[in-house]
């Protein structure tokens, strides 16, 4: 029994190896270019997933050759996924803290009247909501005029309900960048007095990474999950990524840009984006930061966490951030995502 067990390790260890050796290469060498690799790209931690089963296994089986394939593997996963949780330095500065707050509220949320209530509560001096019905912005959160006396409304037609950016500091300029793909909004750009300086606000959701079925299967479809995975398509999401990181390199103020990217961090695009800006939750935050979907909301069983990390609050190097951090769930299928932001200072 034991040689058996030996066998089967030996064997799982070096399919597994195979594998992971030939997903490695295709990033390397395509990154996102292929819609099934960006798929996987954007899951790329649950390759590593098969160690947890099989180191152990390995070690039960007293096999050598299996422990060695799943070695270097292990070493990789611990360097790229490690660092998430290692503790953060502190950051010390003069500058009196900006605090940002992001949330797809989601179409379908059936908590909306308690949105307005949690806003107030977060004490945020910059909200930046996503998915928001016209309606509900002027019947509901226009209530928070009293804590958030700036309020900008952003339609969205190609979804429902736009985007609404609730400021505490005044609102000096709105204009849209156009991104150059037809069907979908431009973002907004504000510019904010903050304390005197400033500031340039995005409030931004970037497009669906699904279009047409891929395979065409002889029965009809019913999941959601399955009609993403079979239709995922990222090339305007591609594009619009392309198209705003261009634009930010001639921002001429300090910049802050949050929302539902629709892009893992896991995925090879992450790379465009980190090139350009910074991400608040990877510089103050701990642990993967999954954000998207929320168990509770989606019907799937409560324990399960959620998959992907979509949500950001990005910013210039002109910012540094304090601490970032998730809140719990209010109804949507996304977290929010709360950052501290301070001014670098000066010299």
């Amino acid at each position: 029994m034991t040689s058996l067990f030996r066998r089967i390790t030996t064997i799982a260890t070096g399919l597994y190896s195979l594998g992971a050796v030939v997903y490695l290469l295709l990033r390397l060498i395509f990154g996102d270019g292929f819609w099934w690799l960006s798929l996987v790209n954007t899951f790329a931690y649950l390759v590593f997933a098969p160690l947890l089963v099989l180191i152990p296994a390995s070690l039960l089986a007293r096999s050598r050759l299996a422990a060695f394939r799943l070695t270097p593997f292990a070493a990789i996963a611990l360097l790229w996924f490690g660092p998430y949780y290692w503790p953060k330095p502190v950051t010390i500065s003069t500058s009196t803290p900006l605090h940002v707050l992001t949330l797809n509220v989601w179409g379908n949320n059936h908590h909306l009247e308690g949105i307005e209530s949690w806003v107030r509560s977060t004490d945020a001096d910059l909200v930046l909501l996503q998915e928001i019905s016209p309606a509900y912005a002027n019947d509901g959160l226009a209530n928070l005029r009293d804590r958030y006396p700036y309020q900008s409304i952003q339609p969205d037609p190609s979804r429902w309900g736009g985007n609404f950016t609730l400021s505490r500091y005044p609102i000096l300029e709105e204009s849209y960048v156009d991104l150059h793909t037809p069907g979908t909004p431009a973002p907004l750009r504000l510019v904010l007095d903050v304390g005197g300086q400033r500031v340039a606000v995005y409030n931004v959701h970037l497009a669906f990474p699904v279009g047409e079925q891929h395979v065409n299967l002889p029965f009809p479809i019913d999941s959601f999950y399955m009609r993403v995975m079979l239709g995922f398509d990222d090339r305007v999401r591609n594009q619009q990524i392309a198209e705003l990181t261009t634009y930010l390199k001639t921002e001429p103020y300090p910049f802050i840009v949050a929302g539902d990217f629709n892009t893992s961090d896991q995925s090879a695009t992450y790379g465009r984006l980190a090139r350009v800006m910074r991400d608040s939750f990877r510089e103050a935050g701990r642990g993967l930061g999954g954000s998207w979907p929320v168990s509770t909301a989606r019907g799937l069983p409560a324990f399960l966490p959620p998959l992907i990390r979509i949500d950001y609050i990005w910013h210039s190097a002109d910012f540094q951030t304090v601490a970032a951090w998730q809140d719990a769930p209010v109804g949507s299928d996304h977290l929010p995502l709360h950052a501290l932001l301070t001014l670098r200072d000066a010299g």
